[in-house]
């Protein structure tokens, strides 16, 4: 609902003050775009020069309602533009294009440059949750959609290219369903954690060295 944007923010403050080299990813909805904490936030990242992405996954409908219905500006990117902070619209249907934006905003962050917001235009093909029929998109519009589908677009072009064959593909569909199996095995396997690691990681238990009589 947003509040992970104010989180992001944080985590990359800490990374700054330590001085780590590490850069935050942080996510967010079309919808979580029109939470007061976004503005909040921008306004600190920008004002700290903090080393975050913030990347919107805008699949046009938040929870089921479009945007055209619940903000004025259609192009999330230009929220960027009120403070100052870089702000590009990128394809989500091309995997290159996601990757070149992503290396590109990393690598200004990393080199001291602040934060970027990258408005990443995407889609689902189903609704938001189990109870959500989707009634308000037409199939005609769901279907234009597929057509787009990253994951063909990808195939199509690894085989137009030579790059790999057939065969190949299959074998990396049966390593990927092989490791996706194990981890649930493992997760439904493993006993439950202990009841003292309730607050494990949750408070800091070292003293702090800065702070004096």
């Amino acid at each position: 609902m947003g509040g992970q944007i104010g989180l992001g923010a944080g985590i990359a403050f800490a990374d700054q003050y330590n001085g780590d080299d590490r850069v935050t990813i942080c996510f967010f909805g079309d919808g979580a775009a029109r939470q007061g904490i976004l503005h909040e936030t921008f306004n600190m990242a920008m004002l700290w020069s903090l080393p975050v992405v913030f990347i919107c996954e805008n699949n046009k409908y938040a929870m089921g309602t479009s945007v055209e219905r619940t903000s004025k500006t259609l192009e999330i990117a230009k929220l960027a533009d009120a403070y100052d902070m870089p702000g590009d619209t990128v394809d989500g249907m091309k995997p290159e294009e996601v990757h070149k934006a992503i290396e590109r905003a990393v690598k200004r962050a990393r080199e001291k440059g602040g934060p970027t917001l990258l408005d990443i235009n995407t889609y689902r093909y189903r609704g938001h949750s189990m109870s959500d029929p989707a009634k308000y998109r037409t199939k005609e519009e769901v279907e234009e959609y597929r057509e787009k589908d990253p994951i063909n677009v990808v195939l199509k072009t690894i085989m137009d290219n030579g790059w790999a064959t057939e065969d190949e593909i299959e074998q990396i569909n049966e390593k990927v369903k092989m490791e996706v199996q194990e981890s649930v095995d493992f997760a439904e396997e493993s006993p439950w954690p202990d009841e003292s690691e309730v607050y494990k990681d949750i408070y800091v238990e070292d003293d702090y060295p800065y702070i004096t009589d």
